[in-house]
């Protein structure tokens, strides 16, 4: 084996440990519904060593930081293949929420803590709101350039894009809140479908 190839395979399993921590870790978060979970409690539930855990992130807060990143990391590569192929705006919209609902559907529990320790003056809540605001920003860069697109090509009415991009975001919000606090939602392609239209039927006027 190639000196680069060890190294290749080194970097995979050292990619998978990492992944495998966050999301043993965001499982316990959400069955806990707290952030005060063990550093043993994890690694031994992920089949690590507690050091190994330190490898990879410093504190609770930056692992905290990673399973809200990994969430959203996960929701690209969910759409990603869909978002090129041709896909005009309001298509891409529905794409888009049920792939927000299919990172939602796998962790809801902790999607809720996640909420509530955003409320919390700490150290865990300033964490929350530090990604939180990286996510929001590059998701809120996605409704903005599906509504100009949707403008662009006579889909959608003109309006304030800031505005437009607001009311996306606040209904889209909400209806992750309720599918959330729902012990069993609804087929995530009928309740996406359901948001989408209400959105377009709004933003076409």
């Amino acid at each position: 084996m190639s000196r680069q190839t060890s190294q290749d395979l080194k970097e995979v399993i050292r990619d998978f440990r990492r992944d495998q921590v966050i999301d043993v870790a965001r499982r316990l978060f959400g069955e806990r519904g707290t952030t005060e979970v063990s550093m043993d409690e994890i690694a031994s539930e992920a089949g690590v060593a507690r050091s190994t855990i330190y490898v990879y992130f410093a504190n609770r807060d930056e692992l905290l930081r990673a399973c809200l990143k990994r969430m959203h990391d996960q929701l690209i590569e969910t759409i990603s293949e869909s978002w090129d192929l041709g896909n005009g705006p309001t298509e891409r919209l529905r794409l888009l929420i049920v792939g927000i609902f299919e990172q939602l559907d796998e962790s809801p529990a902790f999607l809720r803590l996640a909420l509530a320790t955003l409320e919390a003056v700490s150290p865990s809540g300033a964490a929350v709101g530090s990604e939180l605001s990286i996510i929001g920003l590059d998701v809120a860069g996605r409704f903005r350039d599906l509504f100009e697109e949707g403008v662009a090509s006579g889909e959608f009415r003109f309006l304030d894009p800031d505005r437009a991009v607001t009311l996306i975001g606040q209904q889209i919000y909400g209806a992750m809140s309720v599918r959330a606090a729902e012990p069993l939602p609804r087929p995530r392609d009928e309740a996406a479908s359901e948001v989408c239209d209400f959105l377009v039927h709004g933003l076409a006027g």
